[in-house]
């Protein structure tokens, strides 16, 4: 993760991430949020991730991948980041949800479990 990198070198992946996901935000409420810090940017190589910090109301902290974009070959390597960065945070979890449905095989694979819409990763 490194919100001092100019987000707009993955705009096409975030921008492609949001069509395909549903969501409603455009590029500029993305950008504005990570530098709010009310979201993380986590730059790879052709891939970017977005994630934001949750605070769950049991009193644990995780990360929610809110949007990844670009090659998997990088998916990887973010999320093997993203789980050191969980760890250094004192959370204990990475979730995402309404993701789109080719996301549960990939994810699952990493360890994450179904929960409804959510899918789930816990140390």
């Amino acid at each position: 993760m490194d919100s001092t990198v100019n987000i707009d070198n993955h705009k096409e992946q975030i921008m492609n991430a949001l069509a395909r996901s549903g969501h409603k935000h455009t590029y500029e409420e993305v950008k504005q949020a990570v530098i709010n810090k009310e979201a993380q940017y986590w730059p790879a190589n052709n891939s970017a991730a977005i994630t934001q910090i949750t605070n769950k109301s049991d009193g644990t902290v995780g990360l929610n991948v809110w949007l990844y974009g670009g090659d998997l070959k990088d998916f990887y390597l973010l999320v093997d980041a993203a789980k050191k960065h969980v760890k250094d945070l004192g959370g204990d979890f990475i979730m995402t949800f309404d993701h789109r449905k080719g996301w549960n095989r990939l994810l699952k694979k990493l360890g994450f479990v179904e929960h409804g819409k959510t899918l789930i990763w816990r140390l």
